[in-house]
């Protein structure tokens, strides 16, 4: 028998009669509902939520990422793990720091106040009622290398809070997550650049017009005025789309007329 798509779908939302553990349908539900989302933050909300309903005694989690061009993201599932967090990075040591910056692979703490791999935070957490915690690598791969873009991180009150099927939950979610984050942050840079393309495109096209010249030679002004220290490529053509005003630097001008500073919409 053939298994289609849907019919995997209904058997995750239980209806058709296939023995597929409880446990199981959470995660395929999981799955589709990151599957869904093209926005960042909703994307760690879920994973948050997940790790709190999926990894055996978590009581406080969250997830930290950080984009190729620097951009950082996290999602916390209360000031508790807020509040770790800081402590993480105001120490500049803890286990989520361990696993995403030296590349220490899952990171386990059993008791914080006498784990010796992190003195300063396990000063820094010691009024918080948080012994256990557990962090796993968010991991992509670009040219057969591995990147770690990120962690997510549960924490418990009780002394050695996590246990083996904890810890092979965690992982399940991480490479939920990974999948997910690339996907979300790939659609943002998309939509980021379709939005940029089209305020150049109506920038230059105030340029042709007001100037009679080609679309080329219209670009090359934008990128004049963003090199003369006007800002970003994108920041000029904004300004002129909405305001009408770019200031084209001297002997950048058009051809045939004269370059005049700040050039206002009246001029066209």
């Amino acid at each position: 028998m053939t298994t289609t798509c849907a019919d995997a779908a209904r058997a995750g939302d239980g209806q058709r009669d296939v023995p597929i553990p409880p446990r199981w349908q959470r995660w395929t539900a999981l799955s589709r509902r990151l599957a869904a989302l093209d926005d960042l933050d909703a994307v760690l909300g879920q994973v948050v939520a997940a790790a709190l309903a999926e990894i055996d005694g978590a009581e406080h989690a969250s997830i930290a990422v950080t984009g190729t061009n620097g951009e950082a993201a996290s999602v916390t599932s209360d000031t508790l793990a807020a509040e770790i967090d800081r402590c993480q990075h105001t120490t500049g040591q803890g286990p989520a720091l361990s696993t995403q910056t030296e590349n220490a692979g899952v990171v386990r703490a059993d008791d914080l106040r006498t784990d010796p791999r992190w003195p300063r935070f396990a000063a820094a957490v010691a009024h918080l009622d948080v012994r256990s915690m557990l962090a796993f690598p968010v991991c992509t791969t670009t040219d057969g290398a591995i990147d770690t873009i990120g962690a997510i991180a549960v924490a418990a009150a009780p002394q050695a809070a996590f246990t083996e099927d904890a810890l092979h939950a965690g992982l399940l979610l991480a490479g939920h997550a990974a999948i997910a984050v690339t996907a979300a942050m790939r659609s943002g840079h998309l939509q980021t650049a379709l939005a940029s393309r089209d305020v150049i495109g109506q920038a230059k096209g105030i340029l042709m017009e007001r100037y009679k010249i080609t679309a080329a030679r219209a670009f090359n002004l934008l990128v004049a005025a963003s090199q003369h220290g006007e800002g970003k490529l994108r920041d000029v053509a904004e300004t002129l789309a909405t305001t009408g005003e770019i200031r084209i630097p001297d002997g950048a001008g058009p051809a045939g007329r004269p370059s005049r500073g700040t050039d206002r919409a009246e001029h066209a």
